[in-house]
């Protein structure tokens, strides 16, 4: 397979491996959607690791040599736990619902750099969510689909059916046709939101899992803990990872972070310079990222964008935008409509 630039943010190919699959059967040829492209079609499978920016833009390729407009939401609906190697394995036989999605969460890293899957609670509910925290690239509508088929069916699955899901949000503007995704996701859907997320009810994260195996539990997790500690070999990694679900919750600030990574901002200041990097850059990388995508993806307005980025102040953020971008975040979004038409 083509190899990535260095330090290019890399993607497991996962379920990305039913691409050629899905392809021919809507009559299209898989080495299309490659062309210009580090790897080809016989390249895609599970445990290979491409670049994330190519894995978007060969999302972005299916839709055009398919001409399927829901090309992630089919090939996510393929799709649960059991593609994703490992930690699947380990997510099969985990005791609950909220075990599995823990351990899935911790070491997620390991599957994906540009993008990251998280869970919090939402008053009585709880979400599993996908955030892309790479530069804004085509073919992040159908990653937030693909995900977002898939994590209904990893609730679903890991609760035999019983998972009360209360909704589902996306953040990127409603399909022509959207009752088409409460037909295969089998739940409400909201688009236009600040992020990808399934609510579910807090209390299902104790639900039984049906495929629970005590011993084999056992002895994935021993086998799994060296990469259940990947975020304390590399903190600026950890912390890009793990900074776009704080955003959405209102929890960005040093102390705050610092805590929720079992560290002390002391400690967590001085991992970070080792690295050349700091607590306020990363924010902001993070912030600029998130808000191209809503900017790019959603009709919400720019005042909501700042507060959902925890800016204090619509002003603020403004005039942050324009230091990233070089102009306002009105003009950024204009220029990116009238570039695809």
């Amino acid at each position: 397979m083509g190899m990535q630039k260095d330090r290019a943010p890399l993607q497991r190919v996962a379920g990305l491996s039913g691409v050629p699959a899905l392809l021919r059967e809507l009559g299209a040829d898989p080495h299309d959607a490659c062309a210009g492209l580090s790897f080809r079609p016989e390249d895609l499978v599970p445990d290979g690791l491409i670049a994330f920016d190519e894995a978007l833009q060969l999302l972005a390729n299916c839709q055009r040599v398919s001409g399927e407009a829901h090309f992630g939401l089919m090939l996510g609906a393929r799709y649960d736990h059991l593609s994703l190697g490992p930690i699947g394995q380990l997510m099969q036989v985990s005791p609950n619902l909220g075990d599995a999605i823990r351990h899935y969460t911790h070491v997620q890293i390991g599957l994906s750099r540009g993008a990251a899957v998280y869970s919090y609670r939402l008053g009585e509910d709880a979400t599993l969510g996908y955030g892309i925290y790479a530069r804004h690239q085509p073919g992040a509508k159908h990653a937030y689909d693909f995900a977002m088929a898939m994590a209904v069916n990893i609730i679903r699955s890991l609760t035999g059916n019983k998972a009360n899901i209360a909704e589902v949000l996306i953040c990127h503007r409603p399909p022509a046709d959207p009752t088409l995704f409460e037909t295969v996701l089998k739940a409400k859907v909201r688009f236009d939101q600040f992020q990808s997320c399934v609510v579910f009810a807090r209390t299902d994260l104790k639900l039984a899992n049906p495929q629970a195996n005590a011993s084999r539990y056992d002895a994935l997790l021993a086998q799994l803990a060296a990469m259940m500690s990947i975020d304390a070999a590399d903190p600026a990694a950890m912390l890009l990872h793990r900074m776009k679900p704080l955003l959405m919750q209102d929890a960005c600030s040093l102390d705050t972070v610092a805590r929720r990574l079992n560290l002390h901002p002391r400690t967590l200041n001085r991992r970070l310079l080792s690295t050349g990097s700091s607590f306020v850059a990363i924010r902001d990388e993070v912030r600029f990222r998130v808000a191209q995508e809503l900017l790019a993806l959603t009709d919400l307005p720019v005042g909501d964008i700042a507060s959902a980025l925890s800016f204090s102040a619509h002003s603020n953020f403004g005039r942050a935008f324009r230091r990233w971008a070089g102009v306002t975040p009105t003009a950024w979004r204009s220029s990116i409509m009238a570039a695809a038409g």
